[in-house]
């Protein structure tokens, strides 16, 4: 076998190997994104069966709530480009505090629409829902935040300053 057949042989071999790899990458994608649904299908039953929630206010929510879902998810995809473009600045030979603080500043607006949508999210749920069902919602956030232990001034759950606080309140 000559060294240009043998070149040409590790060459077909690496490439077969590449084609395999992004093969396989590709099943493993589409797993991930069929959990992803499954987990939010999940979390969204979990939510009409812990409320009691009819087929009618479900539907309901699931209308109010496609604006609210596609708003959070284009928050978080700029969040994470800044989050790229923060790291990129930072590894940088020579990194621009300004460039730096303007993108962390971003960042936190991002956070902060992130979070009023989740508001939305839940005041949405809220406002389709029957008064006892809105206590087991209260409550059920209160679980899923183990808010119910935390202070409710700083969120730490051993609080040494707790009762000082509530007095002055």
């Amino acid at each position: 076998m000559s060294t240009k057949q043998r070149i040409l042989m590790w060459l077909n071999i690496f490439l077969l190997v590449i084609n395999i790899s992004a093969f396989v990458t590709f099943l493993l994608m589409n797993k991930t994104s069929e959990k992803e649904r499954d987990e939010r299908f999940s979390s969204d039953e979990f939510l009409k069966t812990e409320l009691g929630l009819s087929d009618d206010q479900y539907k309901k929510i699931s209308a109010l709530n496609s604006n609210v879902f596609r708003s959070y998810q284009a928050f978080l995809d700029y969040k994470c480009e800044l989050n790229f473009k923060l790291i990129e600045e930072l590894s940088s030979e020579s990194p621009s505090d300004s460039v730096m603080g303007s993108w962390a500043n971003n960042i936190g607006v991002m956070e902060a629409n992130m979070k009023k949508q989740t508001i939305k999210h839940f005041e949405n749920i809220k406002s389709i829902c029957t008064e006892e069902q809105k206590l087991l919602l209260d409550q059920l956030l209160k679980d899923m935040l183990d808010a119910g232990e935390q202070c409710k001034y700083c969120n730490k759950v051993n609080c040494s300053r707790r009762d000082q606080l509530q007095k002055k309140k």
